[in-house]
């Protein structure tokens, strides 16, 4: 069965960029959660150094001087990719 619908005092353009603000603002109700979750991801030590481009004895000793957290799982050492982020904003803000 289909359902007829029919508008009247609209334009199609009008129309359209109704549906597309509708969507928009839709999509930035949703887009902190994606952010979110990818600020959380868990990076290697490799893939920290690789990210910052500086080598692993680098993120070594920043991680030591507390200029980036790190979580020690087991053997293994992660960095959360926002705090990551968000320390590197600190480090290279101009005193």
């Amino acid at each position: 069965m289909k359902t007829v619908l029919q508008l009247e005092n609209t334009t199609a353009v009008d129309f359209k960029n109704e549906i597309s603000e509708v969507l928009e603002n839709l999509l930035l109700k949703f887009s902190p959660n994606f952010n979110n979750q990818e600020d959380n991801k868990l990076l290697t030590r490799e893939e920290t150094a690789k990210m910052l481009s500086v080598s692993l004895v680098t993120l070594w000793e920043w991680t030591r001087k507390d200029l980036i957290p790190a979580y020690r799982i087991g053997n293994k050492v992660r960095y959360k990719k926002g705090e990551v982020l968000e320390a590197l904003q600190k480090m290279n803000k101009f005193k």
